[in-house]
């Protein structure tokens, strides 16, 4: 069964120049490190890239370069080329901005267009550089008070807000929980997975995307498992892949036994690998092996 899959979905990436904008891309779309970011120069106008993503959606990515004369010129001259047909809108505040309101007024302009030409686009706020916070309640503290602020100003549009960094597992979150909502068959993936936990009594199945390694879904036999511990697999993964790159090696696989649990990390469709737990030492690390391979095919059909 191949599901109906959407070719192209445009996600504007907008926000003032030195927000972190084009790093954050780079990080999840270009195999970058953290480190590597510190070489990027500021975007020209706008740089279009596009990604595949889950066999046939392709996300066409505008990332905006945020000086002030690019900035007038979208929302001006090339208003309706940049907000039109817009699926997702990315904007992102720099934390370490000296005029917040000027942020804000930005913001408001963006809202405007886009609800001239894309009035059902789904709205992401990311609050950019979290890691200047040490401290967790103050770190969510202000993510809150942005979201309180953002929900005031959003009349039209209801975003979703999230605080990130490029230094931790941050920014998979919101972008797993961004691309997410752009498959049109995420349902139909989610109950084969979970059904995948069950045939194979695994305690922990999570499907990512091969080249980002985001998080496209998961399903645990327990309830108080912590999703965000996926995004840290997926940020030390993409290292780990980094500097394998690095060393000229190939990542392939991994596999981790101790007397708590087995995790397989394998390969599955051509464009996810899956993470497997089993915490019954009765299971023999071959079977579940076993089961996966057994799986590829069907999956195949669903995420390719």
């Amino acid at each position: 069964m191949s599901a109906p899959i959407a070719s192209k979905k445009k996600l504007v990436i907008m926000g003032r120049s030195g927000a972190g904008k084009t790093s954050m891309r780079s990080v999840i779309f270009a195999n970058h490190t953290a480190n590597d970011t510190r070489r990027l120069g500021a975007t020209i106008d706008v740089e279009h890239s596009t990604v595949q993503f889950l066999g046939e959606l392709n996300l066409n990515i505008w990332d905006c370069g945020g000086q002030h004369k690019y900035l007038d010129n979208y929302l001006n001259e090339e208003k309706e080329s940049i907000f039109g047909n817009v699926e997702v809108l990315i904007y992102v505040f720099d934390l370490e901005t000296t005029n917040k309101e000027s942020e804000y007024t930005l913001y408001d302009d963006c809202l405007r267009k886009l609800s001239m030409f894309s009035k059902d686009a789904k709205v992401y706020c990311l609050v950019h550089k979290m890691d200047k916070i040490p401290d967790p309640d103050q770190k969510e503290a202000t993510v809150e008070a942005y979201r309180r602020a953002l929900a005031k100003r959003s009349d039209l549009f209801h975003p979703e807000v999230f605080g990130t960094s490029i230094w931790d597992p941050t920014l998979y979150r919101a972008w797993s929980q961004i691309v997410y909502r752009l498959v049109p068959n995420m349902q139909i993936i989610e109950e084969h997975l979970r059904n995948f936990l069950q045939l194979t009594e695994a305690s922990e199945v999570v499907l990512f995307e091969r080249e980002t390694f985001l998080v496209v879904c998961s399903t645990s036999a327990n309830q108080n498992m912590h999703p965000d511990n996926y995004m840290s697999i997926s940020q030390g993964i993409k290292e780990y892949r980094s500097a394998c790159v690095h060393m000229q090696s190939k990542f392939q696989s991994i596999e981790i036994t101790n007397n708590l649990y087995t995790m397989f990390i394998e390969p599955f469709t051509r464009s996810t690998y899956i993470l497997v737990i089993t915490t019954d030492p009765e299971i023999e690390p071959a079977v579940t092996k076993a089961n996966i391979s057994a799986a590829q095919s069907h999956f195949s059909k669903l995420a390719d």
